[in-house]
């Protein structure tokens, strides 16, 4: 999107109070376009919230939950408004929508149908305004060809993709379908990956996986796992191995001492990608999971310790790519309440051991090299996110795989094919 287009499109944001869906695959940028809207428009004095559909998520973007935002509890069901009504919650949301004419939900396609409804009905009765969302203007990212939301297999499949619910399609919201990536320069390897985005199996997407599969890689290069327990067992077994003393790093975590601090602080606990506990020796492989100010380094950055400094938390690493010895110290994560300010604290060295990520976890990143072990992937979407993290096609290599794994939802993709006649830009 260039210059001209993004202030068209704040225009339509703004003037025309247009709600707005950023889509497209992975790499072509739509974090970095949904932070420049946001801090436009907060540069302008509007009333504006930040929040994301996960925990890990909206750390990152220095944003709440809109779970949070909502006052929801794991409720889905309309009979919850009912409860909110007999409860300060009701109250407590009325006051804050108030405040705020724009709200932002990143990773949107990881909130349920009934979810979705459930939101927008509060925002009507809080506003005592019957216009989809309360009148309020929505700008909502994401890919449904991504990580799914949750929906137990004893539940009802409609309440899994939002775009089936009725507010969805009654709220007039415009589509602003992203085509050029930007993380990857191969355009082979780019069809590829939306080939196994849109489930397409032919035989040159066979052979570029092929490829991947018998590829000679460095023992060193980070491996992506389905779950937390195969990557917290393979990144211990490898810091083990590595000879020298274990130097312990443990996390800061903080709230307000009040009777919510307990939660706050579990919260933060749950959805910091950092550990409470980081351990590390020099010659470790390590990981960066935050951004450097200086652009030294990004989330993502791989590189090797040269040394730590328990007493001071400081941790030297070289990362690749460069020739400097960097120290990093101690960065924080801030769980964020309604009003914008920290409700709990989580200060920790922004590095993990890099032989081995949650696919989940990796959302966002992007890596040189990687190896992608399919064994438990069983989601839409898995395979993709995992594949699609890598720069460049000859960096990856994939172990364990079966076409099986390459899972994509029918509906998702008519509704993506819907997009493609009728609403691309």
């Amino acid at each position: 999107m260039n210059n001209e287009q993004f202030i068209n499109l704040l225009k339509e944001i703004t003037d025309k109070k247009q709600s707005i869906f950023i889509t497209g695959p992975a790499g072509v940028g739509k974090t970095e376009l949904l932070k420049a809207i946001y801090n436009t428009l907060k540069s302008k004095g509007c009333k504006i919230v930040l929040t994301s559909t996960t925990g890990i998520n909206a750390l990152n973007l220095g944003g709440i939950t809109i779970h949070k935002l909502m006052g929801l509890q794991n409720r889905t069901d309309m009979g919850y408004i009912g409860f909110m009504k007999s409860s300060f919650l009701f109250r407590g949301i009325t006051q804050r929508m108030t405040k705020v004419d724009y709200i932002i939900i990143d990773e949107v396609s990881m909130l349920r149908a009934d979810t979705f409804e459930l939101i927008n009905e509060i925002l009507k009765q809080t506003t005592k305004c019957d216009k989809p969302f309360g009148g309020k203007v929505m700008i909502f990212t994401g890919d449904f060809y991504q990580i799914p939301p949750v929906v137990k297999s004893w539940e009802k499949k409609q309440n899994q993709w939002l775009f089936n619910s009725p507010s969805w399609m009654k709220a007039n919201i415009k589509t602003i379908n992203l085509s050029k990536v930007w993380r990857q320069a191969d355009v082979n390897f780019i069809k590829f990956l939306n080939d196994i985005r849109t489930g397409k199996w032919n035989p040159k997407t066979a052979s570029v996986l092929e490829q991947c599969v018998n590829r000679n890689i460095s023992k060193d290069t980070t491996v992506f796992f389905s779950t937390n327990e195969e990557c917290d067992n393979f990144n211990k077994k490898r810091v083990n191995e590595i000879p020298g003393k274990l130097y312990t790093f443990e996390a800061e975590i903080r709230g307000k001492r009040n009777h919510k601090f307990k939660h706050d602080k579990e919260a933060i606990v749950r959805d910091c990608i950092a550990k409470p506990t980081l351990q590390l020796k020099v010659g470790c492989r390590v990981i960066a999971i935050s951004n450097d100010k200086k652009q030294r380094y990004m989330n993502g950055s791989v590189g090797y310790v040269t040394g730590c400094d328990e007493k001071n938390y400081i941790v030297s690493v070289k990362f690749e790519g460069s020739n400097e010895i960097i120290k990093l110290r101690r960065h924080v994560w801030a769980r964020l309440g309604f009003d914008g300010r920290p409700k709990a604290k989580f200060k920790q060295i922004p590095l993990l051991p890099a032989y081995a990520l949650t696919i989940h976890k990796s959302q966002g990143m992007t890596l040189d090299t990687a190896i992608v072990d399919c064994k438990n992937i069983f989601a839409c979407g898995q395979l993709y996110v995992a594949l699609s993290r890598v720069r460049s096609l000859k960096n990856l290599k994939v172990i364990n795989f079966d076409k099986k794994q390459i899972i994509v939802s029918n509906e998702v993709r008519n509704f993506y094919s819907e997009l493609n006649k009728y609403h691309l830009q």
